[in-house]
């Protein structure tokens, strides 16, 4: 018989099946949630789930007659099948959502699809019928609205002009979008846009400064969205430019400021190549002392990170550099050093580079050999960038040897080659050297056709801007009035009868002249120096910036390690120490005789005292009182600590403390006072301490001072201790300062300010 709990249950179980349809009927799932899990899968990289769920979607959808939620999952199933490649199925999709976008009068939907069937058609490479969809979008967008979708249009539009070889239309698009796209409040557009115009001016024949202007705007807008890890590559890029035009002090500070981003982020694989970039340029500036200091830094990442070609190839730059110092012997052993790391790379190319720096004719010899084993391989694997450079390498070491046919044959085809990939760099230099052959072999005429086309090209792409400076001077300067003045003075010196008053009207036109060129040189001089002094300082600047967020980021580790071995000692060790402890106690409760033994009373002291000290520890290390209620209850929390010991008396005097600081200004306030007080603890000899805090008119003040015996200040300073030095480096960062008040046998009080900037609040 069963009990009557079991025939409730069972009545309660049938009537929760005979409600089951219609609670599966209340828990289905919204449309609008049904299109945002679609797009969770398709965002997931799980397009059959996606497919699937946006087809459910416009199903519910139709059923109940919610248009606009049906069209708006039916460009998602458009881009589901875009994303499979099924490019006749997601233009059938589109073609039913301009349908369902023309019926509900739905111009912001209509101009999304008409944006989307467009860029199926582009990657099909149907680009007229794309061409023809965004002359749709245009003609329908409201002037002062829909500037995504136009922006996003103009994008395609440059994309379809670039296809085509057309670079200057692509331009003006790419333009067009950028100016409605730095509107929006998503930037992730204008980026892109600004992206893509430095890298076309980039590779455009004298656009240089455009390129350079491009980026310099782009990384204004990345700074904006603090996107530090691609200013990181937009601050090289930069550098890459300012190198090309000549101007290597500003290269130099955009290597530093992606330097400052990469320790910032904690990239050492960054740090160590822009170091690496920071020396090959101050090498390039003769500034040798400099590059080694960053060669060596350099060096050390690369061997912690055991990239043995870094390594190889650093030490070869720091031959060069102390070949460059003079120290021919350190220079040769550097080289054999990375000739020996290339060599056990099996790296033919870098190491017949490296022979060739010893200037040894055996060595030269040798490095022929490589080159050619180099080539080989580069020619088999079809690298046809790795063919001219290695070519022209191979070229330039027999200039040397003198021997201008075998140059000759090296770079044969080398020019054709680089026009095929595209490199104005390796063209450049392949004309230079084929230019050094023939004028070698005696062929001047030859010779003088590839010096000539060499300089066309650099000054075409290095020169732009100096060449338009140089015109605007000459348009200046190459006037009538000058004509005039020089004419007048041709005639003057052919007729005797001239007047002396003319005569000197002439010459003191003349001496004008030379003092209005004499004034305009002495000007372009002066804003040369005032520039260079700038960028000297700016470097200086961000050189100060690099050290003082090295001292954050080594502080913050710091505390970050303190706080993770208080929490491992808390969690870890206290609770292990616990737990021996209550076995301790079992086992005196199965033997209560225990207590008898001397033995048995000493280990549950020490126990006690274990778990006492690690509590202690945990505290010191962070203390959660901190985090919790702040710095006022901490640092009260910690005098009172230390008043309860008896060691030492101490009065916590607050004041004003209502400011709400941030966790790195807090902890490094606490860790001060916490210093100076373990200081007053150990050294002093005082009996009383008084810990006064009192925040004012924006400024932070700590005063602590002791009845100890004292000591003599400027010695203190001179030869700091690790805690008067952890002080310093806080105090430097919180932009505070510190005075010292002490004479033997008077005590000592120390005296803090801080300001209250938005920085430390």
């Amino acid at each position: 018989m069963r009990r009557p709990e079991a025939r409730f249950t069972i009545f309660l179980f049938a009537l929760l099946l005979a409600a089951l349809p219609r609670l599966c009927k209340a828990a289905s799932i919204p449309t609008p949630q049904l299109i945002a899990k679609a797009n969770q899968h398709l965002s997931q990289d799980q397009p059959d789930s996606a497919l699937f769920v946006y087809k459910k979607a416009i199903q519910q959808a139709q059923q109940k007659r919610q248009k606009p939620l049906q069209l708006q999952a039916g460009l998602g199933l458009a881009e589901v099948y875009v994303y499979l490649g099924d490019y006749a199925r997601a233009k059938d999709q589109l073609e039913t959502c301009v349908t369902w976008a023309q019926r509900q009068n739905d111009r912001t939907q209509l101009l999304q699809t008409w944006l989307m069937w467009a860029e199926v058609e582009f990657a099909e490479g149907n680009l007229s019928e794309s061409e023809t969809l965004l002359k749709k979008l245009e003609k329908r967008v409201q002037p002062g609205q829909d500037q995504s979708a136009l922006a996003n249009a103009y994008n395609l539009w440059a994309k379809i002009y670039s296809q085509q070889g057309q670079s200057d239309p692509a331009n003006a698009y790419l333009q067009k979008g950028k100016t409605l796209a730095l509107q929006l409040p998503d930037k992730t557009l204008a980026i892109d846009l600004l992206t893509q115009l430095a890298t076309n001016y980039k590779n455009q024949t004298g656009a240089l400064i455009q390129a350079q202007a491009h980026l310099e705007e782009l990384i204004a807008l990345r700074e904006k969205t603090k996107d530090q890890r691609n200013l990181i590559a937009d601050h090289q890029e930069l550098a890459d430019l300012l190198q090309q035009t000549g101007d290597h002090p500003k290269a130099q500070l955009q290597l530093l400021k992606a330097l400052l981003l990469a320790e910032a982020v904690r990239d050492t694989l960054q740090q160590m190549e822009l170091l690496f970039s920071l020396a090959q340029g101050y090498l390039g500036q003769n500034q040798t002392s400099t590059a080694e200091v960053y060669l060596r830094r350099s060096l050390i990442m690369a061997m912690a990170k055991k990239n043995d070609y870094k390594i190889a190839e650093i030490k070869r730059l720091q031959g060069h550099n102390q070949a460059k110092m003079g120290n021919q012997q350190q220079a040769l052993a550097l080289y054999r050093e990375a000739l020996t790391g290339f060599e056990r790379l099996g790296n033919a190319l870098e190491s017949g580079r490296t022979l060739v720096l010893f200037h040894q004719p055996a060595e030269a010899q040798k490095a022929l050999i490589y080159f050619q084993k180099a080539l080989e391989a580069k020619m088999a694997n079809h690298e046809i960038l790795g063919e001219v450079e290695t070519r022209l390498e191979l070229a330039k070491l027999q200039l040397e040897l003198k021997d201008g046919r075998g140059a000759l044959r090296s770079l044969q085809n080398c020019a054709d080659l680089a026009t095929q990939a595209g490199s104005r760099e390796l063209l450049l230099a392949s004309w230079n050297t084929l230019a050094q052959a023939h004028a070698l072999q005696g062929n001047y005429s030859a010779a003088y056709t590839f010096s000539a086309q060499y300089q066309n090209l650099k000054d075409s792409i290095y020169n732009a801007e100096q060449t338009r400076i140089i015109s605007e001077m000459n348009a200046r300067f190459d006037n009538v009035a000058l004509r005039d003045s020089l004419q007048q003075t041709e005639i003057a010196r052919n007729r005797a009868e001239l007047s002396q008053k003319n005569l000197l009207n002439y010459l003191l036109g003349g001496a004008l002249l030379a003092g209005a060129l004499i004034a305009f040189l002495l000007f372009q001089n002066y804003r040369s120096r005032s520039e260079q002094r700038l960028q000297a300082q700016q470097m200086a600047a961000l050189e100060k910036q690099r050290e003082a967020d090295q001292l954050r980021s080594m502080i913050n580790g710091e505390e970050q390690e303190r706080k993770r071995i208080a929490q491992e000692l808390h969690d870890g060790l206290g609770t292990l120490l616990a737990t021996v402890k209550l076995q301790f106690n079992a086992v005196q409760n199965e033997l209560p005789d225990i207590d008898a033994l001397k033995s048995y009373q000493t280990a549950d002291n020490l126990l006690d005292e274990a778990c006492t000290e690690v509590r202690k520890i945990s505290y010191n290390l962070m203390p959660a009182i901190l985090q919790q209620y702040g710095l006022e209850y901490a640092l009260q929390d910690l005098c009172e600590g230390i008043n309860r010991s008896g060691r030492l008396e101490i009065s916590f005097i607050p004041y004003g403390l209502e400011y709400t600081f941030d966790d790195q200004t807090a902890v490094s306030v606490y860790r001060i006072v916490q210093e100076l007080v373990k200081n007053t603890l150990r050294h002093a000899e005082a009996s009383e301490l008084i810990v006064q805090l009192s925040a004012e008119d924006d400024l932070l003040n700590i005063v602590v001072e002791d009845n100890g015996k004292g000591f003599d200040p400027a010695e203190k300073l001179q030869n700091p201790g690790i805690g008067l030095q952890s002080i310093q480096s806080r105090l430097i960062l919180l932009h505070g300062t510190m005075e010292i008040e002490s004479n033997p046998g008077a005590g000592a009080t120390f005296t803090i300010d801080i300001p209250l900037t938005p920085k430390n609040l």
